[in-house]
């Protein structure tokens, strides 16, 4: 293998890209059995390194979802979309160490998503019900157990967050209100059903978080509280039924003009200048206390 160049394979169902030089060995992994086909990392990648393939449909089905495919002569290993991929398909490792490149330079923020649990709430009644709820099986509840093997007592939860996309269903389920969750992206979904054909329930197959539903009169109806707004429903629907608006992205700060560009991709030039306008008022406020503190 020449020094320096990038190797493209396949693994257990990922996409890998390798490039390894003296004193850098850089690793990027897609998980296909993760990716949704969003085309998130289509929109933002600077180099146009990623390329999707549309998913095939048939009568009204999913019969593939769409992939994601790499040029390894583009891709800079500079982890943009690993920073924005809503469904965690994406890591890059450095030297073994997972990282992203581009908050590690503070180019790109971290998104800010969070799943809170007060364990002290949790009662055995509740049936286990975020663990069976879950989509991702991205919640692990230890429990104590008796001698027949009923729950006497909830021990602690644990959640893998790179398995868990935060799209509230555990939240929603839980009996106790032990759970609170925090979506990186906000936004809406609207679905108009009359523009539906008879017997499609393509949208329905592609969503993530099963945020569409097949309603007893034969159309598709959202249940946006589970909705990450990713937007695959609306890349695949035949008829554009669907329209996705991502209003909002949570993230801690940073001062990048690449951040910028990518969230006005990602959301809308509206949404972008509220943000530069929100940033400004902050700093006035922030000027402000500094010369009352005087």
């Amino acid at each position: 293998m020449k020094r320096g160049a990038v190797i493209k394979f396949k693994l257990d169902k990922k996409l890998v890209l390798e490039r390894k030089m003296l004193n850098l060995h850089q690793v990027f992994t897609l998980d296909h059995e993760h990716c949704v086909g969003c085309g998130f990392c289509v929109s933002i990648c600077p180099e146009g390194a990623p390329k999707l393939t549309p998913a095939l449909i048939r009568d009204g089905r999913l019969i593939s979802k769409a992939l994601i495919d790499l040029d390894a002569s583009k891709c800079t290993f500079c982890g943009e979309c690993a920073v924005i991929c809503p469904t965690n398909a994406i890591r890059i490792e450095i030297n073994g160490k997972e990282t992203v490149p581009v908050v590690e330079a503070e180019a790109f923020p971290s998104l800010i998503k969070e799943i809170r649990v007060d364990v002290s709430k949790c009662d055995p009644a509740c049936d286990l019900a975020c663990q069976k709820a879950c989509l991702t099986e991205a919640i692990d509840v230890i429990t104590e157990r008796t001698e027949t093997k009923e729950v006497s007592k909830i021990l602690d939860i644990n959640i893998d967050e790179r398995k868990c996309t935060f799209c509230k269903r555990c939240e929603i389920v839980c009996p106790q209100n032990a759970i609170r969750v925090v979506k990186p992206i906000l936004g809406s979904i609207r679905l108009d059903s009359n523009l539906c054909p008879e017997n499609c329930q393509v949208c329905i197959d592609v969503c993530p978080t099963k945020a569409i539903e097949l309603h007893e009169s034969g159309k598709p109806v959202t249940v946006e509280e589970f909705c990450i707004y990713c937007g695959t429903c609306q890349e695949v629907c035949p008829e554009k039924a669907i329209v996705v608006d991502r209003t909002q992205v949570l993230h801690v700060e940073v001062k990048s003009g690449a951040w910028i560009r990518a969230l006005e991709k990602l959301t809308s030039y509206n949404s972008v200048i509220k943000e530069i306008n929100a940033k400004s008022r902050k700093k006035l406020r922030d000027a402000a206390q500094k010369i009352d503190r005087f």
